[in-house]
């Protein structure tokens, strides 16, 4: 058997060399496939010079003492770093954010808010909700003057044109009982819809009522029937509603002397005494004595719209002697009750007796008349004196 050439040592030491240097190539080619691929930029290694043959590879000695210094000196830079930071209030910013996601140093202070410019105060401020958002007006054709004042009048300046109306000229607090009880409604939109009171108040969404009923009751009733109604009305919609203010309004009186039906200056100022006792200290009600202006307890004839017809409803004028008193611009003192006042053929009257639109029937409260040619009766007619005599003068 032939004798196998043996290579030389320094041969084999350069292949081994060569085949170290191959895989070093190749492990770079790897890693920077990699990197590439998850798009993080990493230095590109020189390619180190091959080992000379028969040179054994050295390793470099680490300096740990150099270390320790050079570590321990960059953290304090950062712990200065960082006071000065934190004493200055601020955060680091965005660009100090390292390429690994994380900021190289981070502030526990929070940063104080910039101060915002200075605005206009007088058009930044909110406008103050309307007293009358919310409020419904419900009443007979005396409350129709307000609304008419409020809607076409100067009336429609003021906060009282945000509240909402239904009336009827006739409608009266029997109807509204009725209408509490099942009855059909009586109070009317623009578009011929009859709503009832409490239907009214729920398509409004009312948190306010303001009510002025009572010249359609007072009208061949009784004070104290009428005054009964309007409370079992009131006590009935408190229950529905008790959220709900209720401010009951006076019926203003008539002009002087006017006696229609039992519907009098005298009947009125019963009515409204009666609803302001009964008004008078009770929650989420109130009385609005809007008669008040009347200080001889009899409507003056500059207020009165209707001279010549019923002589109770009131023009602009006494609308907004209304309106003022609902706004606040009045304060209402007690009305006064109307006293005896001689009448224009110089007879006297007390507050029972009437006296028909021409002036000539006179009534005192026994059911005596005179007629204006000053001829006197008793009740049944006849006049007697004490000596069973008829005179007339």
């Amino acid at each position: 058997m032939a004798n196998k050439r043996k290579r030389p040592a320094a041969m084999r030491e350069e292949e081994r060399q060569a085949q170290r240097a191959a895989a070093r190539a190749e492990r770079r080619t790897r890693r920077a496939a990699e990197q590439a691929a998850q798009n993080v930029p990493q230095k590109t290694e020189a390619p180190k010079a091959p080992q000379k043959a028969g040179v054994p590879h050295k390793k470099k000695k680490i300096n740990k003492f150099r270390v320790a210094v050079v570590c321990t000196a960059a953290v304090l830079v950062a712990l200065v770093a960082l006071g000065v930071a934190s004493a200055a209030g601020v955060r680091t910013p965005i660009s100090s954010i390292a390429a690994d996601g994380e900021p190289e140093f981070f502030s526990t202070v929070k940063p104080q808010a910039s101060a915002a410019p200075a605005e206009n105060t007088a058009s930044a401020a909110p406008t103050p909700s309307s007293a009358f958002d919310g409020a419904l007006f419900i009443g007979d054709s005396m409350t129709t003057c307000l609304k008419n004042y409020v809607t076409d009048g100067a009336g429609s300046t003021t906060a009282l044109s945000d509240a909402e109306f239904m009336t009827r000229s006739d409608y009266s607090w029997d109807e509204a009982q009725d209408e509490l009880n099942g009855g059909e409604g009586g109070l009317w939109l623009d578009d011929d819809t009859a709503l009832t009171v409490t239907e009214a108040i729920d398509r409004f969404s009312a948190t306010k009522l303001y009510i002025q009923l009572g010249k359609e009751d007072l009208t061949y009733n009784d004070v104290s029937d009428v005054t009964s109604t309007a409370q079992a009305v009131i006590s009935a919609l408190q229950t529905k509603y008790p959220n709900l203010e209720i401010t009951v309004q006076a019926v203003t009186p008539m002009l002087e002397w006017i006696d229609y039906q039992g519907l009098s200056s005298g009947t009125i100022a019963q009515y409204n005494e009666a609803m302001q006792t009964y008004c008078t200290g009770k929650k989420n009600l109130k009385f609005l004595n809007i008669a008040a202006f009347c200080t001889e307890g009899y409507l003056p004839a500059e207020y009165c719209a209707d001279p010549e017809g019923l002589c109770i409803h009131l023009n602009d004028e006494g609308c907004a002697i209304w309106a003022d008193y609902l706004l606040g611009n009045k304060t209402p003192e007690p009305s006064s009750t109307p006293t005896p006042t001689p009448d224009p053929n110089g007879d006297s009257t007390d507050n029972t007796d009437t006296t028909d639109t021409a002036g000539d029937t006179y009534t005192d409260d026994s059911g005596d008349y005179t007629d204006n040619t000053g001829d006197y009766t008793d009740d049944t007619g006849d006049y007697t004196d004490d000596t069973g005599d008829y005179t007339e003068e």
